[in-house]
């Protein structure tokens, strides 16, 4: 047994006496991640509007500011994550080890990024551009998320560490890329 596979097994015994707690922090965090994301950008939008916020021209420039600095990343981020698991078949500890156990359903396809952590970190990055402490409070969200799913046996610590610098490096790059191009997220 590798190294990963000896941090899984070790963390899966302890998750074997807790399998309600690792379901929930390691599936359901991303829901909060998304509501508190969606939530502080409608905030922030109407925080920093000029006009009333509900006019259609201040509803089509908000649409647009949540597509540049939040949605076009994430998606971006994610189709990258596609990718590699295409290219990179690498199955499941659950799968491979007798003595990790699955703690809760899921698929017994490839598990290398951890979509989940390259979702909830792109998403962390996008809010922490317009709202640092909500972004910080994603993050955390997101690696509690990651290591749970260690737990639950269905990701390697790498699949979590790649997924993280994916999910922190599209965005980021995201963000050059229009500032390259001249295109402002701001108002």
């Amino acid at each position: 047994m590798n190294w990963e596979s000896t941090i899984v097994s070790d963390l899966n015994s302890w998750g074997q006496k807790h399998v309600s707690l690792v379901e929930f922090v390691a599936n359901k965090f991303v829901y909060i991640a998304i509501a508190l994301g969606l939530l502080t950008f409608i905030y922030s939008e109407i925080k920093h509007s000029t006009k009333p916020f509900w006019t259609t021209l201040n509803l089509r420039v908000t649409i647009a500011q949540g597509l540049l600095t939040v949605a076009f990343p994430v998606i971006i981020a994610t189709v990258f994550s596609e990718i590699f698991s295409k290219l990179w078949d690498r199955q499941r500890p659950f799968a491979v080890n007798s003595e990790i156990k699955l703690l809760f359903p899921h698929a017994n396809d490839g598990g290398f990024p951890s979509h989940h952590m390259v979702f909830t970190v792109a998403l962390a990055v996008c809010v922490l551009s317009f709202h640092r402490n909500v972004g910080v409070i994603i993050l955390i969200l997101a690696i509690l998320s990651g290591i749970f799913r260690i737990v639950g046996g269905i990701h390697y610590p790498s699949d979590v560490v790649f997924g993280v610098l994916l999910g922190a490096v599209v965005p980021w790059l995201f963000a050059k890329f229009l500032t390259l191009i001249k295109v402002s997220t701001r108002r």
